[in-house]
């Protein structure tokens, strides 16, 4: 029983995560394709955010469950997820408009770098924050496959674009110091407001009523 509960709270974990990236993903390429005249991203370089994004998604199979989700059996509500999904691909999407909104003027090789290792941070951090229904930190543990995929993800994103692999297969561009600082800074706030919306919709559903299952 308890590995079943452990099995379900995962794979709502990965339901989650992916509908919530994707919607935003689709948001922001839709609207930015529109007002700018090159691709924001090509197209072997969206394979490779696939890629490499999934990574992390699937050891998520693995997560440890906080004890909380296991004392009482689930049942699928998608619809209840539906609005938790929808909020925070519209973060996802908001961020996506500040970043073009930050670099829109430079090379089009350099932003659509820049946005590469923006959209598998954001990834990789939004796993981190719909693991669990409390504030991140007071989660269990991640399980070890999770954790190290995620760091591991995270160091090939940043730092593929700098070897010649990646200039001269996927078109990155070695990005400017100052121009990595912003995107650690966006990183930063999209976790801390996808924190807040995350909180913020769980303690609403448990106020109105507290037999509510996620």
């Amino acid at each position: 029983i308890k590995e079943g509960r452990n099995i379900f709270s995962n794979i709502n974990k990965y339901i989650k995560c992916t509908l919530a990236s994707n919607f935003g993903n689709f948001y922001s390429i839709a609207a930015i394709s529109l007002v700018i005249p090159f691709l924001p991203m090509l197209p072997v370089q969206i394979l490779l955010v696939n890629l490499l994004s999934d990574f992390p998604l699937i050891a998520v199979a693995t997560d440890r469950v906080d004890p909380a989700e296991l004392r009482k059996p689930k049942s699928y509500q998608l619809n209840r997820m539906t609005s938790l999904i929808i909020f925070l691909a519209l973060v996802s999407t908001v961020f996506d408009f500040l970043f073009f909104g930050i670099f829109y003027k430079v090379e089009p090789s350099v932003l659509r770098t820049l946005w590469f290792i923006e959209s598998i941070l954001t990834e990789i951090l939004l796993i981190f924050s719909i693991r669990t229904s409390n504030i991140f930190y007071r989660a269990k543990a991640p399980s070890f496959p999770l954790a190290a995929l995620s760091v591991v993800t995270a160091i090939v994103t940043v730092f593929l674009p700098f070897t010649k692999l990646g200039r001269e297969f996927f078109h990155f561009a070695s990005p400017p110091i100052n121009g990595l600082l912003i995107v650690i800074f966006l990183l930063l706030s999209y976790f801390v407001v996808s924190e807040t919306v995350k909180l913020i919709y769980f303690r609403h559903w448990r106020n109105s009523n507290k037999n509510l299952t996620f």
